[in-house]
């Protein structure tokens, strides 16, 4: 063959390759925008479900309501948990949207262990914690460490028998962090072990688990982050354990003593709220109000600038997802009004990246919560705006 000729062939073909190439990486990002719309329509209902929930189980004096509003509660919050999986299995595959720091793992498996309590309590099963006196830190993102860690908490508390004990260990091995999960439930046959991370509908059927997107999804951050899980059971019946363990940072920061955390009551704020879902606006209004607050309801941007910028709210949960005027718009106007020092920012979005949460902070809010807002969350929020008002 005439070299020119190869010459162009090799070229052709490369040529051939990056147009593939280039395909491939629009249909992944398409995909990518697909998936985020998706969970940003679904957060939205959810978070008015959740917030309905709420108001109803705090007004219900009639046990027989007060079921089943526990009940839809528990329902919201798995399904929110399912949004929130099937995104990061899309994050992981491409080791992408983590924001790294060093972060103690006490903590972080601490507020797994609150965020999985109500569920923990459901059956009154019990919880034992083991952790080392002396603080141990990872490099990793909270967030999704946290959520990692979750993961094999509700598996446990899944599996686990009415009244059964679960048993969290956090301790240093051979340089590294290691955080043991075990509990007495079902236990996992010989057969079923090494494919118990697996995402597929096979390992749904014999673990019960839906996709087994929770377990996959911890796996896949532990390696993310340079660690590992390992599952270990003796056999159906036996129980389970869950091992993840993640590199110790080589020079820990140094931890000022922990802040009281008791705070004053978070009751009589004036609070804006600013979303153009009338359902989860006037909902969200009505819990808080009910807590004692006093929450004032627009719904849409552009009303949202005004009312913030008059500076007579101690607080303002702004929807990033609004048509005209969006929250980053809302924000970035009122950030530059004398108002923004009366009133504390506060992004609740369906929009839950972390590209929106960095852009949420660079429009002004001071922080960004992802929807179905969890209650206690925000009410420790609340706390943190009531001190800033009394200072």
């Amino acid at each position: 063959m005439h070299p020119d000729m190869a010459h162009n062939m090799a070229r052709d073909a490369h040529e051939d390759l990056q147009e593939r190439v280039a395909e491939l990486e629009k249909a992944d990002h398409a995909k990518d925008q697909f998936l985020a719309l998706l969970s940003h329509e679904l957060r939205n209902h959810i978070h008015a479900i959740h917030t309905n929930a709420w108001l109803i189980k705090a007004r219900a004096k009639d046990p027989d309501l007060a079921r089943p509003t526990d009940a839809i509660e528990r329902q919201v919050i798995r399904l929110s948990k399912l949004v929130d999986n099937l995104l990061d299995v899309i994050r992981v595959a491409r080791r992408s949207e983590l924001a790294l720091e060093d972060v103690s793992v006490q903590r972080i498996v601490g507020a797994a262990i609150e965020a999985t309590r109500a569920a923990v309590n459901v059956d009154r099963r019990e919880l034992n914690v083991d952790f080392p006196h002396e603080g141990l830190f990872v490099h990793a993102d909270p967030v999704r460490l946290q959520l990692a860690i979750g993961n094999l908490l509700q598996n446990a508390v899944k599996f686990s028998p009415q009244q059964g004990r679960i048993q969290v260990r956090v301790f240093e091995e051979r340089g590294q962090a290691v955080v043991a999960v075990r509990d007495q439930g079902v236990g996992i046959s010989a057969e079923d072990l090494p494919n118990v991370f697996n995402l597929s509908i096979e390992n749904g059927k014999t673990r019960g688990d839906g996709l087994g997107i929770g377990l996959h999804v911890a796996k896949e951050l532990a390696e993310a982050h340079g660690g590992t899980i390992e599952a270990r059971s003796a056999g159906v019946g036996e129980g389970s354990e869950f091992i993840l363990r993640l590199p110790l940072v080589a020079h820990p920061p140094k931890v000022a003593a922990d802040a009281n955390l008791a705070t004053a009551g978070s009751h009589g704020l004036r609070i804006l709220i600013v979303d153009d879902n009338h359902d989860a606006a006037d909902s969200l209004a009505q819990l808080l109000e009910a807590y004692g607050h006093h929450p004032e309801v627009v719904y849409g941007g552009e009303d949202g600038v005004r009312r913030a910028s008059t500076g007579d709210f101690n607080v303002a949960l702004v929807d990033i997802g609004m048509p005209t005027v969006n929250g980053f718009q809302v924000a970035e106007r009122v950030s530059k009004t004398p108002a923004a020092k009366e009133t504390l920012l506060v992004a609740v979005t369906a929009w839950g990246e972390q590209s929106d949460r960095i852009r949420s902070k660079e429009a002004g809010f001071a922080y960004h919560l992802t929807k179905p807002v969890d209650i206690d969350t925000l009410a420790s929020l609340l706390s943190t705006a009531t001190r800033r008002k009394h200072h």
